[in-house]
């Protein structure tokens, strides 16, 4: 018990105090927006089908954004700058959603590019402060958990009020108070990124008469910050690849769990209760996961996390309540906090700090983008052609099978 509150006092710290408010802004804005999404489509008409289609393609485009952020946030504009450009163009798209045509599709797309920055910004943000003052980030992460289970009951009660067009002021709200509180905002000088490809070319074969062509032409042009975190990190892409596999079955609970609770007779009200109910939970694991870290072992956290989120997934196929789901999307808080805190906690680990923009970012592109990307489109046409049970059962196989590679990746974690 003293561990874990010296560990939450230590967000109070003088160093930590801008970091811990920009995190509890984020679960307050993402709140307004998140759980949403799908059932927004959903009432407008659009099929089942034609949401894992959207859902796919924004994807894709957080995938490709993800990298992006990490460049502009690592060697190009610095993380502050990147990470207030990212907060304005995602609450610009969330008001195209909530207000706009074509069913509120080009707003969703500006707003999964946009968004594909907000975390992994964040994150390298917290990452220096965390360097800075010896912290962990579990409790710093607890903070989004707790603002966003929060403010989930209210912007379920506003929505039923004023309807689903008011998420887009309410999320632009939120986005507005972060944006004040980056005001004065310093972060590490971006990365000079010709030094870094010189040096790791000394450290290679290819250091000689071709050095130059071969800093500009083997990266620096074509992947910038991506690349060089590769070859410096040779343990992330094994893990990316098991994030991805793990995803594949998380992705589907996550483009449909809420769907699912619709078309059991669950209204916007409940759908946002049981997002509050999963964030709720998600508190004292992701304080409590850096002491299991610290004595278990990442993998062990990590095993953990696949456990509780086959558990949810498996409670979706079979139970037949929108009020029971709300109980057992607990099971998603369980495994979502212990899954991410894991897999943040092993980039930090893979990845130099000078590049952990780079590193959380491809975290996000394979694990939401990729991963949610293929789980949303081939999602939707099971869902359509063979029912929710049959693709809820098939997510929970893929999440027990990611086991045995987990504990294969991270058995040195």
């Amino acid at each position: 018990v003293g561990t874990l509150g010296g560990m939450t006092l230590s967000l109070a710290r003088a160093g930590m105090r801008r970091a811990s408010y920009l995190y509890l802004g984020v679960g307050l804005m993402q709140a307004c927006y998140l759980p949403y999404t799908a059932i927004v489509f959903h009432s407008r008409g659009v099929g089942v089908e034609s949401i894992g289609l959207i859902s796919a393609m924004n994807a894709m485009f957080a995938l490709t954004a993800a990298p992006i952020w990490g460049h502009l946030g690592d060697a190009t504009l610095g993380r502050a700058a990147a990470f207030r450009l990212s907060l304005v163009l995602s609450a610009t798209g969330v008001m195209l959603f909530a207000f706009g045509p074509l069913d509120g599709i080009p707003g969703a797309t500006l707003s999964a590019f946009a968004g594909a920055g907000i975390v992994p910004l964040l994150d390298a943000i917290g990452m220096e402060r965390l360097a800075a003052t010896g912290g962990q980030w579990g409790p710093l992460r607890a903070l989004t958990s707790g603002s966003y289970a929060t403010a989930c009951i209210a912007s379920g009660a506003v929505v039923a009020a004023a309807g689903i067009g008011a998420i887009g002021p309410l999320y632009a709200g939120g986005a507005l108070i972060i944006l004040l509180g980056t005001i004065g905002l310093r972060t590490n000088a971006p990365l000079n990124l010709h030094a870094a490809a010189e040096q790791e070319l000394q450290r290679s074969e290819l250091a000689g008469g071709n050095a130059e062509i071969a800093v500009v032409g083997s990266w620096r042009d074509r992947f910038g910050t991506a690349s060089i975190t590769f070859r410096r990190s040779p343990r992330l892409a094994p893990f990316l690849l098991l994030s991805l596999f793990m995803n594949l079955g998380a992705g589907a609970f996550y483009a449909y769990g809420t769907i699912r609770m619709q078309d059991l007779g669950g209204t916007e009200s409940m759908v946002a209760l049981s997002s509050s109910v999963s964030a709720a939970v998600e508190i004292p694991f992701f304080i409590a996961g850096a002491i299991v870290v610290t004595r278990l072992g990442l993998r062990t956290l990590y095993i953990f996390g696949l456990l509780g989120l086959a558990a949810c997934t498996f409670a979706y196929a079979v139970i037949p309540s929108p009020e029971l789901l709300i109980t057992a999307r607990g099971l998603c808080g369980v495994g979502f906090s212990s899954t991410l805190l894991a897999s943040v906690m092993a980039v930090r680990s893979m990845v130099p700090l000078e590049l952990q923009a780079t590193g959380q970012a491809l975290l996000g592109a394979i694990s939401f983008g990729l991963a949610v990307s293929i789980a949303s489109l081939v999602g939707g046409v099971i869902y359509a052609q063979f029912g929710a049970e049959v693709l809820f059962y098939l997510a929970t196989l893929i999440l027990l099978s990611a086991i045995p590679f987990a504990a294969r990746i991270l058995r040195n974690a």
